[in-house]
């Protein structure tokens, strides 16, 4: 393993912005058996967002996250599955209002869904008003995990989020074998809400999408990966 490598699966290796633990912020992501949708809770199962699924409704994003507890609330969210490339297009705000909503790319970087690359703009420690182009890269793991547990899992939907500029880990999907639960996301950054969301739109993405790819190889379909 590189040096780069070991630094950016360490927990010591924690960014600046994780001074303050109170920045590490939990999210518990639930299926619920038999249903299009996805839950997000708090770290104290408080409803946070709700996330609808669509795998073949032409025209409508194969995900859309809603700031609320079913989809009348306000869409605040949404992937877009391109299917041939592998790649996703994620908004930022409501995917209905194309004037007001940011659109960036998740571009597949591994033949083996195991690396992902996106960028946004972040809040800039310059102030309000000001916005600064960050690149961050989904990777697949087995050793960083949610909690700052060490322990391997096998899972193959384990993924840590690394700011690519400056190779720190700044969120954690881990996988959790369960009847409903999927897993927990962990964002261990202060990056704004903007940040929040993406960081929950794109790790459903990539959980979504592997989803969809084990369905289809078991012989049930499922919309594509």
């Amino acid at each position: 393993m590189s040096p780069a490598s070991a630094r950016s699966d360490s927990i010591e290796s924690a960014p600046p912005e994780l001074d303050d633990a109170s920045a590490s912020r939990l999210f518990h992501i639930y299926k619920p058996a038999f249903r299009r949708h996805y839950e997000i809770k708090s770290a104290d199962h408080q409803p946070l967002y709700y996330a609808d699924i669509s795998a073949f409704t032409h025209g409508k994003p194969d995900l859309t996250l809603h700031a609320g507890t079913n989809n009348q609330a306000p869409k605040v969210a949404a992937s877009k599955f391109l299917k041939l490339s592998g790649d996703s297009k994620l908004a930022l705000g409501d995917p209905d209002d194309m004037a007001n909503t940011q659109w960036e790319d998740m571009t597949k970087e591994s033949a083996i869904h195991s690396k992902y690359r996106l960028e946004m703009t972040i809040p800039s420690t310059q102030g309000a008003g000001y916005g600064e182009r960050r690149a961050f890269l989904w990777k697949r793991t087995h050793s960083v995990k949610v909690d700052d547990t060490k322990s391997l899992s096998l899972s193959m939907r384990c993924f840590k989020m690394i700011d690519e500029r400056t190779e720190q880990v700044v969120a954690v999907f881990t996988r959790e074998r369960s009847f409903t639960k999927c897993g927990t996301l962990q964002i261990r950054v202060e990056f704004g809400e903007e940040f929040e969301k993406m960081a929950l739109i794109s790790g459903l993405s990539l959980y979504e999408r592997s989803r969809r790819r084990n369905h289809a190889a078991a012989g049930g379909g499922g919309g594509g990966g």
